[in-house]
């Protein structure tokens, strides 16, 4: 079971340093089109593994557990969102005055934003490991593997134009590569409140859940408003709600 785990927080760091690779092979930053495009792929990706493999489950939960546990979700998705929410202000008010020509606030937004994705992964496998939970190994594996595939282009949003600023590539892998630390810690530290999150199981999911829209809402979804690439980027992210949907569907 333990290495299942640990298999199951690295899988999402390994498709950072795939994203972040891309550095070695790209000879210059994609365009606004493309970047439009993964941001869709991600966002559509992080829709459906927030719904199916972690709402879903934890209303399954609820209702098992009885009406005060179906109530603690919607709380857990509220709160979800109000907490990033909250935390995008004050990461706005903290580097507004900031002229950053090095990129560190790029690093540091993708990070900070990765966090939601880590707490996903902690809360599923702290699930599996406490026996509770509709989740199983192979769902709480489509979540991995669907984080994992929409970390790829958010490891190349970063290591690109880190690149662009006229990083060298190494040093731009390495920026890329900071943000998917911040997610493996941040699902590391979710497994081992696992004591705690046995007890709220049906909050803690949806808490994930919520601060995964919340990402989505504010940080994936700027090509839906834009009047040239908006058809391509709902379509986009209809097809990466497809593709999770169905790993999560097959797996689960």
């Amino acid at each position: 079971m333990i290495s299942v785990v640990i298999r199951g927080l690295l899988y999402p760091f390994l498709g950072t340093v795939i994203g972040s690779s891309f550095v070695f092979f790209m000879k210059k930053e994609p365009g606004l089109r493309f970047m439009t495009a993964l941001d869709s792929m991600a966002g559509g990706i992080m829709c459906a593994a927030s719904f199916f493999s972690l709402i879903s489950p934890g209303i399954e939960q609820a209702q098992i557990d009885g009406t005060f546990a179906l109530l603690m979700c919607c709380f857990g998705f509220f709160a979800g969102v109000t907490v990033f929410v909250l935390v995008d202000k004050l990461m706005k008010r903290y580097f507004s005055h900031i002229n950053d020509k090095s990129g560190n606030m790029l690093v540091w937004a993708v990070s900070i934003h990765n966090i939601p994705e880590g707490m996903a992964v902690g809360v599923v496998y702290a699930g599996i490991m406490s026996g509770q939970g509709n989740v199983g190994i192979t769902g709480a594996l489509a979540l991995s593997l669907g984080i994992a595939l929409q970390n790829i282009p958010e490891g190349a949003i970063i290591s690109l134009p880190m690149k662009a600023r006229g990083k060298k590539r190494g040093s731009a892998f390495m920026y890329g590569i900071v943000s998917g630390i911040a997610e493996l810690l941040a699902g590391i530290i979710t497994l081992f409140l696992s004591a705690f999150i046995y007890s709220i199981l049906p909050f803690s999911l949806c808490f994930a859940a919520g601060a995964m829209f919340y990402v989505v809402l504010a940080e994936l979804s700027t090509g839906f408003t834009d009047k040239e690439n908006s058809s391509e980027a709902l379509t986009v992210f209809a097809l990466g709600f497809m593709l999770m949907m169905t790993l999560d569907t097959m797996l689960g």
